[in-house]
């Protein structure tokens, strides 16, 4: 090596060009980011992830994890209130339409 200040100055620009690089490729992965509908917070790596691997895609990938468990929650509940009123109203219509006639006749006027 005849300039081996010419070296360190090469080696000095290359780690100024590569960390360049990296926060070019930081700040684009992070503008890339996806924002949860319902709160509008970022999403965390994990949940980025998971949105990514996700086969079918639905309305709960696009929230971030708390509001997807508050929204499966809310579901769960609904679904819970839609099936006692359906098990009610089919409890009703299988009720006898007549009332029964008391056993020992109290209360019936001829």
């Amino acid at each position: 090596m005849d300039n081996p200040d010419g070296v360190r100055l090469y080696q000095v620009q290359l780690r100024e060009v590569r960390r360049r690089e990296a926060e070019r490729e930081a700040a684009e992965r992070e503008a890339q980011r996806p924002v949860c509908t319902q709160c509008g917070i970022k999403f965390a790596d994990e949940r980025r992830q998971e949105t990514k691997r996700s086969a079918w895609p639905g309305e709960w990938d696009r929230l971030c994890g708390p509001c997807k468990r508050e929204a499966a929650d809310r579901a769960e509940a609904e679904r819970v209130a839609r099936r006692r009123a359906e098990e009610a109203e089919r409890a009703a219509a299988e009720a006898p339409a007549v009332k029964p006639r008391s056993r020992f006749r109290i209360g019936r006027r001829r």
